[in-house]
């Protein structure tokens, strides 16, 4: 009879209770902001995107492309693109995670065949699947000892992205990943209390007040936003910012970003994914 897959050991030789590298790297990740100058080897970057291509796909359509970026002014001018992030230029190297269906709907036109992807659902698996590739490389890279940084705002100037990229129709960048030897470390940031993000069989906020309560306690505490809190100009101009480094935790930190000038900038994006034919309907 076929084991399930609660019994089915991660890797050969693993028993529950031993230790367990891929567990480790995953506890262990932090987004690194500062890189040395030394690069990736091809070595490394080849395993790297091998990872990235054993990523879970839908239907195994593998509806993304990546783009490696190691030109200096390449990576400079998505620095910019990108509200001048100088980690995107000092990483070794930039990987660029695009959703694509340009090849689906090549192969149905070469065989005469409608294609019907013309839906949200495709938008939402390309993307799912460009993603699900960047986390494969990224905990790739971290296991290898690299420090790495997701990188969303290739999304803020999408149609500068795409020109520099020369990405054809059908095709958008949905993520970045900086790759490269950190000059920092600051640790493993504290998240949402489990309470907070799982329910079991069906959906509860019954610990959300209390749970963000605490998170805002373990934030304020471990110093996360210490020196980089969020104009409050751009959220309610006039207003008396009253925070302090000591008060100010991840609900006000959160709140207003969602509630400030970034949020503006990337309004295009619908317009944008409509010009490069991924339907919303």
């Amino acid at each position: 009879m076929r084991k399930t897959s609660t019994t089915r050991p991660p890797f050969p030789g693993f028993k529950l209770g031993d230790d367990n590298p891929v567990l480790e790297t995953l506890l262990s990740h932090r987004s690194v902001r500062r890189f040395t100058d030394e690069p990736v080897s091809e070595k490394a970057l080849d395993l790297i995107l091998e990872a990235a291509q054993r990523a879970p796909t839908s239907s195994n359509l593998q509806s993304y492309s990546i783009i490696v970026v190691d030109e200096p002014g390449i990576k400079e001018q998505i620095c910019v693109m990108g509200g001048n992030q100088r980690f995107v230029v000092e990483c070794g190297v930039l990987l660029v995670f695009c959703s694509d269906i340009s090849r689906h709907i090549h192969i149905c036109r070469e065989r005469g065949y409608p294609y019907r992807g013309d839906q949200i659902n495709t938008l939402l698996v390309a993307h799912g699947d460009a993603l699900m590739a960047g986390q494969n490389a990224a905990i790739a890279a971290e296991s290898m000892g690299f420090g790495t940084c997701m990188l969303g705002n290739v999304r803020n100037d999408p149609q500068g992205i795409s020109d520099l990229l020369d990405l054809p129709q059908h095709v958008y960048a949905s993520v970045g990943l900086a790759i490269g030897t950190a000059n920092e470390d600051k640790g493993v940031k504290p998240r949402l209390p489990r309470k907070v993000v799982v329910s079991r069989n069906r959906y509860s906020a019954s610990h959300l007040q209390d749970g963000l309560i605490e998170y805002d306690e373990a934030t304020r505490r471990s110093g996360l936003y210490k020196g980089r809190r969020e104009p409050l100009n751009d959220v309610k101009p006039g207003y008396e910012d009253t925070f302090t480094d000591e008060t100010y935790g991840w609900s006000e930190h959160s709140a207003r970003r969602l509630g400030g000038a970034n949020q503006v900038q990337r309004r295009n994006l619908g317009e944008f994914l409509d010009s490069k034919g991924f339907s919303r309907r």
